[in-house]
């Protein structure tokens, strides 16, 4: 009885360590083309999912506004998927 109440405190402060570690991950893709990140920000089906049609329970959009070789681009990422992340650049 006692370990529920250890455990969810521990579950509840992974959350925001996991949205961490995602936007690190698209720096390193953005990085990885030779480019540089402007802005990260999740997106839900209010705000807009971009090109993904759908988005189910455990899934997250992230839209990326980078600059590479000169020029400002958008790009969208959805993780959550069984084959990893989804890049749209």
């Amino acid at each position: 009885m006692g370990y529920e109440i250890l455990i969810l405190p521990a579950l509840l402060g992974l959350i925001p360590i996991i949205g961490y570690l995602r936007k690190e991950k698209i720096r390193e893709k953005i990085a990885s083309l030779g480019g540089e990140v402007i802005s990260i920000e999740r997106r839900n089906i209010f705000t807009g999912i971009g090109p993904f049609k759908i988005v189910g329970k455990g899934r997250v959009v992230y839209r990326i506004e980078y600059r590479l070789n000169g020029s400002t681009e958008e790009g969208w990422v959805r993780f959550g998927g069984l084959l990893g992340p989804d890049w749209r650049l």
